[in-house]
């Protein structure tokens, strides 16, 4: 796993009380029937935001959204990338805030609540 995958599974982790790693993707049980599916965008060999799409199990997909990094706060101490031994070979790209991510997710999430009034099975960080 590269940074932004551990970080942001341990982000969701500490939100979600059912998040699952699976070939790339991270699976979320939504309830009544629902999933929720979120993978890395990767753009010009770096990942570039997150796409959210909600699953029915039985007619497939429901919606789906893409959340951008430069709509997030930055984490201007931390790297995208494990540095080379020469420094100055090592572009700066600031980290995303992995918790901030997690959290708008979530929050896009939480319109996908049963209307029958069971609870999403994820809770709020």
């Amino acid at each position: 796993m590269c940074g932004y995958e551990k970080e942001f599974l341990d982000a969701l982790r500490r939100r979600s009380l059912e998040a699952v790693c699976l070939g790339g993707g991270y699976y979320l049980r939504l309830g009544g029937g629902l999933l929720a599916k979120a993978a890395f965008i990767c753009k010009g060999g770096y990942a570039g935001g997150l796409r959210l799409t909600v699953i029915n199990r039985d007619t497939g997909p429901v919606d789906s959204v893409e959340i951008h990094f430069w709509e997030l706060p930055k984490n201007t101490g931390k790297r995208d990338h494990a540095c080379e031994e020469d420094i100055s070979l090592c572009v700066h790209r600031p980290m995303p805030d992995m918790n901030a991510l997690a959290g708008r997710a979530l929050k896009y999430l939480e319109l996908f609540r049963d209307t029958n009034g069971s609870k999403i099975i994820i809770r709020k960080g």
